[in-house]
């Protein structure tokens, strides 16, 4: 496995531990300093520990931690996920979104999956069925509950997804009023994560697009709308 900071070490050229443990003997100094924390003053790993680090075998300890977040600028869940899943958050605050072949083979998963979506979306005629509905509330309950947890650009296609097929089901005029009432909620639900996702990728104007409303919902609440679908 690849990690986020075994990336960043081989683009600093530090693979060498004699070029490694230097600099982080460094930058501990500087957080001692920093934080008034004497202890960090004179940490250094020893080479077995660091390349145990490199090769994602063993996780640093509670100080060392604090150095490498410091240092690097990202969060120690970050810096130990595998670079093809990582979400690079720059110190300036927006994300510069990594791929790999792994993340590419997903999202080719991901878009077939999409397309025998919108196929079944297609399929029922009339009313809109129960089965439809349900897997779209199963979606809203996955993504609401893996937003604060993984990467984003893991999940941001599947947000946008869901986003649009609510508001198709919504515009398409074959919901029972009990389901058109559950669409909203979803809806509104989808737009708030959205608007928070193109936040964090630095896209204000479409974050603040996303924070508007749909028309006949409600104002959103400055936290996420609690989740409460229900097939009916």
């Amino acid at each position: 496995m690849t990690t986020l900071f075994r990336r960043l070490i081989d683009e600093q050229e530090l693979r060498d531990p004699r070029a490694f443990l230097p600099r982080f003997r460094e930058q501990a100094r500087l957080l001692a300093e920093r934080d008034g924390d004497v202890r960090l003053a004179t940490l250094e790993p020893a080479v077995s520990t660091f390349e145990a680090w490199y090769y994602g075998q063993r996780l640093p300890n509670r100080d060392a931690r604090r150095v490498l977040v410091a240092w690097f600028g990202h969060s120690m869940e970050r810096l130990w996920a595998p670079v093809g899943e990582a979400a690079v958050a720059s110190r300036g605050g927006a994300l510069d979104l990594e791929g790999a072949d792994l993340h590419e083979m997903r999202r080719g998963a991901a878009m077939a999956a999409r397309r025998a979506r919108d196929f079944a979306l297609g399929a029922e005629q009339g009313q809109l069925g129960d089965e439809t509905l349900g897997n779209l509330q199963d979606e809203v309950r996955r993504i609401t509950e893996q937003y604060p947890r993984v990467p984003l650009p893991t999940l941001f296609d599947d947000l946008a997804a869901a986003q649009g097929d609510a508001l198709r089901l919504i515009e398409g005029g074959r919901a029972r009023p009990s389901q058109m009432r559950q669409l909203h909620v979803m809806a509104t639900l989808l737009s708030w994560h959205m608007a928070k996702a193109c936040h964090d990728l630095g896209d204000e104007s479409s974050a603040m697009m996303h924070a508007a409303p749909p028309a006949s919902v409600p104002s959103r609440p400055s936290t996420p709308p609690s989740v409460r679908l229900s097939t009916g």
